[in-house]
């Protein structure tokens, strides 16, 4: 044991002899004084994110100065009288530009709104025509309907043969100013297979009046619904 720390002094006190010969040379060669041994000292005192930061703002502020010093060497120009007009006379032109499209599309707006009030208008002008001739004929049918002579006249052509119903019908078609909607009333409160007997006879004699009539029914159909009556 006592071995073993005898050879453990002696390798500390060559170590020591070791490194004071080292920095004796670095002195005795002027390679190392206290200024640089501050330097070592900070250096190593210093963490890697202090320095990078500090190296960091070092540079900044040589480029900031740089950049100083060359506004200071080469300064703007200034703007002539001509060419400070002519930049206003630019941006006047950009203004009036930008309000000329304003209006445009103002004025477009415009347009449509007045397009469109006017369809709305049409719309309802045809509504009410409309609504006024649905009113116009809801009313006729419960006359007609409740009429004497209609009765009397529809039992008898309830009672007629087919063929001789379409003549007796198409005639009064030809002759009565209101006869389309006269024949649409009384085929409408014909019983169902009877009406078909006389329509047939009237698409024998003519496809394109049995299609009309038929079409009348229909809209007859809705009308009478809204008056309240029975077909």
């Amino acid at each position: 044991m006592k071995v073993l720390i005898k050879a453990l002094m002696v390798l500390m006190v060559l170590h020591f002899l070791l490194i004071a010969g080292f920095v004796g040379w670095f002195m005795g060669t002027g390679r190392f004084d206290g200024r640089r041994g501050e330097e070592l000292k900070v250096m190593l005192s210093e963490t890697v994110a202090v320095r990078d930061a500090r190296e960091q703002a070092e540079q900044d502020a040589i480029a900031a100065e740089q950049a100083a010093q060359e506004a200071a060497q080469n300064p703007p120009i200034p703007l002539t009288a001509d060419e400070q007009i002519n930049r206003k006379l630019l941006a006047s032109e950009a203004d009036r530009q930008h309000v000329q499209r304003m209006r445009r599309e103002i004025a477009d707006l415009q347009r449509t709104l007045q397009i469109q009030q006017a369809q709305l208008e049409e719309e309802r002008t045809t509504f009410l025509a409309q609504r006024d001739a649905f009113e116009a004929a809801r009313e006729r049918i419960k006359a007609t309907e409740g009429a004497e002579q209609f009765q009397a006249a529809l039992e008898t052509i309830a009672t007629m043969k087919a063929d001789q119903a379409h003549s007796v019908l198409n005639e009064t078609l030809m002759q009565d100013p209101s006869g389309y909607e006269t024949v649409i009333a009384y085929l409408d409160n014909l019983e169902g297979r009877k009406r078909a007997e006389i329509l047939g006879k009237f698409e024998e004699d003519d496809p394109i009046l049995a299609a009309k009539l038929l079409e009348l029914l229909r809209t007859r159909g809705l009308i009478a619904s809204a008056a309240g009556t029975t077909p």
